[in-house]
């Protein structure tokens, strides 16, 4: 007998003596019971119990909200192998046991399902089944890929794949709250690694560093706080700038294609503009340029303008204008915040005199439900401030210039109405007491009765 042969016997007798010293059939999950046969659960149901202290385990309580476990799939239908200890090879002479000796073979691995039409179809008909093939053309997949072909080096370990974004054992559904990738929680996933200064250290894109402070500049930004604070779902997070599975940064000339995916509006605004092209020129990322990258500042009406802090300023400045800015943007500019300025303080005038006029009891539900129709306009203008046209602010500033007149014009008139009531009502009064004085001084001049008729009063009582 060879000595692999003699190997061979051995373990064959270490499992034998394995399952016979087991008590009870193992459990890998709380409302599933595995056959007493199965024979993953021989070794992988206790670390170090049988082979060694590197046996991976599969945690039953984990295994339990695993969605692959709640759609009916075990151990064998992700890595393969022999369900049952009749059949078991070791998995070095099994060709149907699926390795994951090393990181870069974990894409394939997760892959051999969700990139098959036919098996995703039995279990999960709508998902989509390119995400393989998208994370090899993702930052992730390039690197993991180059690092997995170069026979000087290791297979780069801090490469994110599928398990570090959606776990091992205990993967939850993408749409499960506690998942690591649902929408408030995707930014923390993704800072695991990019918010690493070790991990991060020495990595670049376009010859450029990553850095490490993008998660904390997100939560500060508008987007964060939308999300992490008010429970805003709809607010970007990583993967909605960046994509899931193929994440890349998005490049110059697309960053207001990125920001377009929410604000469509102002997205097909500043497309129709000569700037968007100014920019690309110049090598400034759109959008990003004037409100932030991960820091997305809070948009406001302070970012318009000529002031001191303004955006418009930094490169419209006539002792150093930037990337070819005119004197001519630099007026447009000013004369488009004076305007918004000017329908501002038209709308709280005209709030005022509403408040005022409510307070006197009159009614005034018309002109403050017109004074929605200023609010829309500045709505409006601010983001008609993306197509850099005075003409077409202009237009929606009018609108509400507009409502605004005659909201002030009625509001006065019911102040005017309310002092007009009093008037009447004091020369009411004039007559009215008037009389009330002539019937007192009627009621003065009538004689007092005598003694006798009271007395005759008194009997006629009695």
């Amino acid at each position: 007998m060879t000595s692999s042969a003699k190997i061979r016997v051995v373990r064959c007798l270490m499992f034998v003596t394995a399952w016979a010293a087991l008590p009870a059939p193992a459990s890998f999950g709380q409302s599933v019971v595995l056959p007493d046969d199965y024979s993953c659960s021989v070794c992988h149901r206790k670390a170090g119990e049988l082979w060694n202290e590197n046996t991976p385990v599969a945690d039953e309580t984990r295994l339990a909200d695993d969605i692959h476990w709640q759609k009916g799939l075990r151990c064998h239908d992700c890595h393969g192998g022999a369900p049952t200890l009749a059949e078991f090879r070791n998995h070095r002479d099994d060709p149907t046991f699926r390795s994951l000796r090393s990181r870069a073979n974990i894409p394939a691995f997760c892959g051999h399902c969700h990139s098959s039409i036919e098996t995703m179809r039995r279990f999960a008909p709508s998902a989509r089944t390119d995400q393989e093939a998208e994370y090899w053309t993702s930052g992730h997949g390039r690197r993991l890929k180059a690092s997995s072909q170069d026979a000087n080096s290791e297979v780069d370990k801090a490469v994110a794949t599928c398990v570090d974004c959606h776990g091992k054992h205990g993967i939850l559904a993408v749409n499960n709250a506690s998942s690591p990738v649902y929408p408030t929680h995707i930014a923390q996933t993704c800072a695991r690694c990019h918010a690493d200064q070790t991990i991060m250290a020495s990595r670049t894109y376009n010859e450029r560093p990553l850095g490490h402070s993008q998660f904390d500049e997100w939560r500060r930004g508008v987007h964060g706080r939308a999300l992490l604070s008010k429970g805003d779902l709809s607010a970007a997070t990583c993967n909605d700038c960046h994509g899931n599975h193929g994440a890349m940064p998005p490049g110059v000339d697309s960053v207001a294609n990125a920001c377009g995916a929410c604000h469509g509006k102002v997205a097909k605004l500043f497309a129709e503009t000569r700037m968007k092209h100014t920019f690309q020129e110049a090598g400034l990322p759109g959008c990003a340029t004037c409100h932030g990258t991960h820091e997305t500042t809070h948009p406001s009406d302070e970012l318009l303008g000529m002031h001191s802090g303004a955006i418009c300023a930094r490169c419209h400045n006539a002792q150093n204008p930037q990337y070819g800015a005119t004197v001519a943007g630099a007026v447009a500019a000013r004369a488009m915040r004076a305007r918004l300025e000017q329908l501002k303080h038209d709308i709280t005038q005209s709030e005022e005199l509403v408040r005022a006029a409510e307070r006197l009891g009159m009614e005034v539900r018309g002109p403050r439900f017109d004074l929605r129709q200023a609010f829309d306009a500045l709505t409006n203008a601010r983001t008609l401030v993306h197509n850099f046209k005075p003409g077409p602010l202009e237009e929606a500033l009018g609108e509400g210039l507009k409502v605004t007149a005659q909201v002030k014009e009625r509001a006065a008139a019911a102040l005017q109405e309310h002092t007009h009531r009093r008037v009447w009502l004091a020369a009411s009064l004039v007559p009215i007491l008037v009389v009330v004085a002539l019937l007192l001084i009627y009621v003065r001049t009538l004689p007092l009765p005598s003694s006798v008729e009271r007395d005759e009063r008194g009997g006629a009582s009695a």
